[in-house]
């Protein structure tokens, strides 16, 4: 039923907009009572729901003190004040590109899919379900043929049986919005050419989109646009997810087409992300993509990295917090050190923890870092930690991919999907990943 299509609801919006709020540094002590006597989770009815919007529109209103810790604009020319300096680009290898888009691309595509069984899990049960698979750690895609974990109930939602364990692929890979949104992007480029604007994003999501694809802070955006509430205001009216991984997850194309080129990465990621996030949910789109755009023509991961940083403000709490996870690797601190110290700062099971950019950056930094270059090891250990797993598993999945080439990703995550792609975009129901990897190479200067 609608009511209860978890996308369609505000889910938790009172409580991710007051942990929101109390991030952006205003004083909520007002609203903790009055949350509590409203009492509801995930509201239905049209009187709830006017509760609801009243009170987040008055958490909104809050100001944000002028003297907050962080920086933190919304708006380009204010990020490109706090960026750091411009670099001399390098050169991409032609005859070597397409191989790394295409691994870019099944990177993508095979990292979602690896996550996307324990999405939103912690560590503890994923880890008893891959030992289960003798598959920890994580190496390969996971599986639920084991009698041990017939009663989990972690295992008892049976789209994820059916569709993304590996007993259950069918020769393609299933629809999800990780990999939607990846060609729903190269179609804007398609349709509107380089030069595409953010209202051109908009209209492509009106057009070809559909808005169950969509979730929180997507889903309050998409309202808003049918609503005419346009960007900069479809950020941020109504919508308590600004700052979850929603962008973050879709700043992948812009990378593959300005391979070496991070700072105009970021810039086009700008232009999609400002539809539908604000802060660290803008900045988690550009970083993602000027890493990607950087992995074009580097292998080094904490180089790609450190550049991904050099396109948002400095002054911001993404900054802080993979420079903390930088700090840890040099220091010669473990891989397990660094996961545990990432919930130590944002625990579990807050929803609001395990959906928002800055932990799941986190991971997947974590992950390259220690993955030393490896892809299966890679992907890995963007799952492990739990948290947005099939998001995490994509983001890593894409620069792995980049760094490595389409040869050299082993036969174990392609020979599953047998190189096709489902998506949820019109025009694109189903794909090979062959030919977005042909479709990208064509928007490339």
């Amino acid at each position: 039923m609608l009511k209860n299509h978890s996308w369609y609801c505000y889910y938790k919006a009172l409580e991710t907009e007051l942990m929101q709020c109390k991030d952006e540094g205003k004083d909520m002590s007002a609203f903790e009572d009055k949350i509590k006597e409203v009492g509801i989770e995930m509201p239905y009815t049209t009187e709830e729901y006017k509760k609801v919007f009243e009170l987040i529109d008055e958490m909104e209103n809050v100001p944000v003190p002028s003297n907050a810790p962080y920086n933190e604009p919304s708006d380009l020319e204010s990020i490109h004040a706090l960026q750091l300096p411009r670099t001399e680009l390098k050169p991409y290898d032609k005859e070597k590109l397409r191989d790394r888009i295409y691994g870019a691309w099944i990177g993508r595509v095979t990292g979602c899919l690896i996550g996307k069984p324990v999405e939103g899990w912690t560590r503890e049960p994923i880890e008893k379900l891959a030992k289960a698979g003798n598959n920890w750690p994580i190496k390969r895609y996971l599986s639920c043929n084991n009698p041990s974990l017939a009663d989990d109930p972690r295992l008892c939602y049976e789209k994820l049986k059916r569709e993304w364990f590996v007993e259950n692929l069918k020769g393609v890979s299933p629809t999800d919005d990780d990999t939607n949104y990846t060609t729903l992007y190269l179609t804007v480029l398609e349709r509107y050419g380089r030069d595409f604007t953010t209202d051109d994003v908009v209209e492509a999501w009106l057009s070809i989109f559909n808005i169950f694809c969509v979730c929180t802070a997507e889903q309050a955006a998409f309202r808003n646009f049918v609503g005419h509430i346009l960007p900069p205001d479809s950020a941020s009216y109504r919508n308590p997810y600004r700052e979850w991984i929603g962008a973050q997850i879709r700043g992948d194309i812009f990378g593959y087409v300005n391979p070496g080129d991070p700072y105009l990465a970021a810039d086009y990621a700008f232009r999609d992300a400002c539809c539908t996030h604000t802060r660290n949910g803008i900045y988690g789109e550009m970083f993602v993509a000027a890493m990607i755009a950087e992995s074009a023509v580097s292998n080094d991961m904490k180089h790609i990295i450190e550049t991904g940083l050099r396109v948002i403000p400095q002054t911001s709490r993404l900054v802080r917090d993979i420079t903390k996870v930088l700090k840890w690797y040099d220091e010669g601190k473990s891989y397990e050190y660094v996961v545990d110290r990432i919930y130590e700062q944002y625990p579990a099971p807050a929803l609001h923890n395990m959906v928002h950019t800055i932990p799941n950056a986190m991971i997947v930094c974590a992950a390259l870092l220690y993955g030393h270059n490896d892809y299966a090891e890679t992907l890995g250990k963007a799952i492990m930690p739990g948290m947005d797993t099939d998001c995490n598993g994509a983001t890593a999945g894409s620069i792995i991919g980049m760094v490595t080439g389409a040869a050299n990703i082993p036969s174990d995550f392609t020979t599953p999907i047998d190189g096709k792609l489902l998506t949820d975009i019109a025009g694109n129901r189903e794909v090979k990943i062959s030919d977005m990897a042909d479709r990208t190479m064509r928007i490339i200067k």
